[in-house]
């Protein structure tokens, strides 16, 4: 009986490491640990005080950071999304960064962060991956992007920000608190 255990359990171990070497290797393979990496509040100084950015400037190189903090997906070579606070949100939000609502569009046009736009996660992951470039070819890919939706649980925006950065945007970001957090904190807001 203990040998047919411990056979038994080799078994399961040799097939774990197979499972975890092709997921590896995979590059459709599943992330088996988070890759979001944050910006901190020490970090915001980083964004230069007289970049006033401009999403609609397709054509613009200048950059916004004076240090550069983003990391590049090993895998599929694209910067990953940072996580942003509050307060920093408000300070690129000040600097004219592109704020990207992910929520449905019911809700957005219920409320949403003053001059954001609305790329519903649903929609914008229902288009080809041609309809999602010509949507999005009047944005600068050197601009500020803020994908967010409601706070708490809504995770929407973070699927539609790492699509942005697979698509070449180098900057985009993750207001995580949301909607909520910023209206909550008396920042402009539109109905």
């Amino acid at each position: 009986m203990r040998k047919i255990f411990i056979e038994i359990l080799l078994i399961l171990i040799f097939t774990l490491i197979i499972a975890l070497l092709g997921n590896f290797f995979n590059s459709k393979g599943i992330k088996l640990s988070s890759s979001q990496s944050r910006i901190s509040v020490e970090d915001e100084a980083a964004y230069k005080d007289e970049f006033r950015n401009d999403p609609y400037d397709t054509l613009s190189v200048q950059m916004p950071l004076l240090n550069d903090l983003r990391q590049k997906d090993k895998k599929e070579g694209f910067y990953i999304p940072q996580n942003i606070t509050l307060s920093l949100a408000k300070k690129l939000y000040d600097k004219n960064a592109l704020f990207i609502d992910a929520r449905k569009k019911i809700d957005f046009d219920a409320g949403h962060i003053k001059g954001a736009i609305n790329i519903s996660y649903d929609d914008f992951l229902a288009k080809t991956k041609e309809e999602r470039i010509e949507m999005m070819r009047k944005y600068n890919k050197n601009g500020i992007i803020i994908a967010y939706c409601e706070g708490g649980t809504c995770d929407v925006s973070i699927d539609v920000a790492y699509e942005l950065a697979r698509m070449g945007f180098n900057y985009v970001n993750l207001y995580r608190p949301g909607y909520i957090a910023w209206k909550n904190a008396g920042y402009p807001v539109e109905p």
